[in-house]
C-alpha cells in the first residue's frame, strides 16, 4: 500500500468508506451484514489500509456501531478513525460526540468532520457553537484533527474555510467532477489556503466503475489488465 504523510501520520492512499457496506435487507432496520462487511474490513487491514471513514448518520448509526464492534480487534495505533457531525440529523453536538465515542469503542477520534457543509446549512454550523466546542476537544486530544466535508459552492467554501483553523478539507474528487463539476475550483481554493485535501467519492459512489459498453471497451482496449474503476484512481 502506498502511504502519504499527513502532519505526523502516515496515511494509506486508499481508505475504506463505511457508507455502502453489505446490509441485511430482510432484517428490521436493514442492518449491516457483519460477516460480509467484516471480511471487507479484514481484507483492507491485511493490505495496508489504515484510514476508516464513517459518519453519525450512515446506516442510521449502524456504520459507527459496526466499526466499533469490528475494527477494535486490531491495535488502536494500527488504524485511524474518521467520523462526522451532521447538524441536520441531531444538533446536540455534545451528546452526539459522546455517543460516537461509545459507538466506535474509543476514547478519541483521529479525524473529525463537520459533515456536508452546503450553501443552505453552513450558517447553522457557524451559529450553533459546535466549531468552538470541537476546537476545545481538539485541545484536549479527544479530536486529533478537525476538518469538514464540503458540498457547497466554491464561494461558500472560501468563506467557510476562514471560519476556523482547520486541519484538512474533504471534497468529492474524481475525473467526472473535475471536468464537469466544481471539484477543480474547490481543490484550488483549498490548496491556496495551504490545507490538505482528503478525497471522497473517487469512483463517484461506484458510478465510474462501469460506464457504457462502448466506453468500457475503449478503456479495456487501452489497458486490458485494468478494471474500469481503476481508471478513476489512475
Amino acid at each position: 500500500m502506498i502511504c502519504k504523510p499527513f502532519k505526523d501520520l502516515s496515511l494509506s492512499s486508499l481508505g475504506l468508506g463505511n457508507m455502502r457496506l453489505p446490509t441485511c435487507p430482510q432484517k428490521e432496520g436493514n442492518p449491516i451484514d457483519r460477516e460480509a462487511a467484516g471480511k471487507i474490513l479484514d481484507y483492507a487491514m491485511e493490505h495496508g489500509v489504515n484510514y476508516y471513514d464513517t459518519a453519525y448518520v450512515y446506516n442510521n448509526g449502524d456504520s459507527e456501531k459496526f466499526l466499533g464492534e469490528t475494527i477494535t480487534k486490531y491495535p488502536r495505533e494500527s488504524y485511524y478513525l474518521a467520523t462526522k457531525f451532521n447538524i441536520m440529523a441531531n444538533p446536540d453536538y455534545k451528546n452526539v460526540f459522546e455517543e460516537q465515542l461509545k459507538r466506535l469503542n474509543t476514547d478519541y477520534i483521529d479525524f473529525y468532520l463537520v459533515h456536508a457543509v452546503m450553501d443552505n446549512n453552513f450558517q447553522k454550523y457557524i451559529d450553533s457553537g459546535c466549531i468552538d466546542y470541537f476546537n476545545e476537544l481538539r485541545k484536549k486530544g479527544k479530536i486529533r484533527y478537525l476538518g469538514f466535508s464540503n458540498h457547497s459552492s466554491p464561494e461558500t467554501l472560501k468563506m467557510f474555510i476562514k471560519q476556523n483553523n482547520w486541519d484538512f478539507v474533504q471534497i468529492q474528487l474524481n475525473y467526472f467532477d473535475w471536468e464537469y463539476g466544481s471539484a477543480k475550483k474547490e481543490y484550488e481554493i483549498i490548496a491556496k489556503n495551504n490545507l490538505p485535501v482528503i478525497v471522497m467519492e473517487p469512483v463517484r459512489g461506484g458510478r465510474l466503475a462501469g460506464l457504457t459498453d462502448e466506453d468500457n471497451e475503449l478503456l479495456k482496449a487501452a489497458q486490458p489488465d485494468w478494471s474500469i474503476a481503476s481508471w478513476a484512481l489512475s
